[in-house]
């Protein structure tokens, strides 16, 4: 069956589209304006990302999963406009873009996705391009998300003063305070963040207290950020995802990576270990 929106990317057009098809399954008027306002937020969003609705993915719409769950949205809401988007999916006859995309609801009422994560060779590729581009904030952004797992609203958020190096071993610690789980832990760190750090740190001449600027030494935001790992094809949950990953494939204990991550739910930790086991088998049977 051909893709009935292939051939157009106007947003008015494939609501039209959407709507006859929901009409066809029988759905109430309630129901279908319902349907098309929450599709259409959906793919506003998309438009702010600068991404075409004709090159539409399952990634793009994992991305958008994570940004309602930053925006702190309700499990009940999200779980709405999961089963809309994936009811879109069939209605232009493309069940991938939702395929395999499995959630889990903590005790908390939020909803987070199964995570995803970069291999040893992402990572690889990642690091040696942000490097090479020189940049020593985004450097050090990227080290940081990547090898301590905080959130972007937590590395925003963060002061110089929540940063203490051991100018002895070269490693450190960082205290991160999360709102979201209104609670604090200490996170130690690695020595290429200390390094990278400590090379943004000296390269700025300003009084400002927070720990990451913008270009207009300005506290950075959660938005500049994300905009900014676009550029390296990244999107900041997964470094996130990658951390901690990275810990239960060391056999670190579930708990103590929900502490590092600042995770109350352990059963959110066990998705990684699933994660695990499944990347062993495709390789496997690769």
């Amino acid at each position: 069956m051909k893709n009935q929106y292939s051939e157009s990317t106007d947003i008015t057009d494939i609501l039209n589209s959407f709507t006859r098809y929901l009409s066809q399954k029988g759905r109430s008027e309630n129901t279908i304006k319902t349907y098309c306002g929450v599709l259409q937020s959906f793919f506003y969003w998309l438009e702010s990302q600068d991404k075409f609705l004709k090159n539409l993915n399952k990634d793009d719409v994992k991305r958008y999963i994570c940004y309602l769950e930053n925006e702190q949205r309700s499990a009940s809401t999200i779980k709405k406009i999961i089963n809309t988007i994936n009811t879109y999916a069939k209605s232009i006859n493309q069940l991938e873009l939702t395929k395999d995309i499995e959630y889990v609801e903590t005790k908390s009422g939020k909803v987070e996705i199964t995570p995803g994560f970069l291999s040893n060779k992402e990572v690889g590729y990642l690091l040696n391009k942000v490097e090479k581009d020189g940049n020593k904030r985004n450097v050090a952004i990227v080290y940081t998300l990547l090898e301590t797992g905080i959130r972007v609203s937590e590395l925003c958020s963060l002061n110089k003063a929540d940063v203490e190096f051991n100018q002895k071993n070269q490693t450190g610690q960082m205290v991160v305070r999360s709102k979201e789980e209104a609670n604090t832990r200490t996170i130690p760190l690695t020595k290429p963040i200390v390094h990278h750090l400590k090379e943004y740190l000296n390269n700025r001449n300003d009084t400002e207290e927070a720990l990451f600027l913008s270009n207009y030494q300005k506290r950075i935001a959660p938005r500049t950020v994300q905009h900014t790992l676009k550029q390296y094809g990244v999107h900041p949950h997964k470094l996130r995802h990658t951390f901690c990953y990275n810990l239960v494939q060391k056999g670190l204990d579930l708990s103590m990576v929900a502490q590092l991550a600042g995770h109350s739910d352990i059963h959110l930790i066990k998705q990684y270990l699933k994660s695990q086991i499944q990347n062993t088998t495709d390789e496997k049977y690769a």
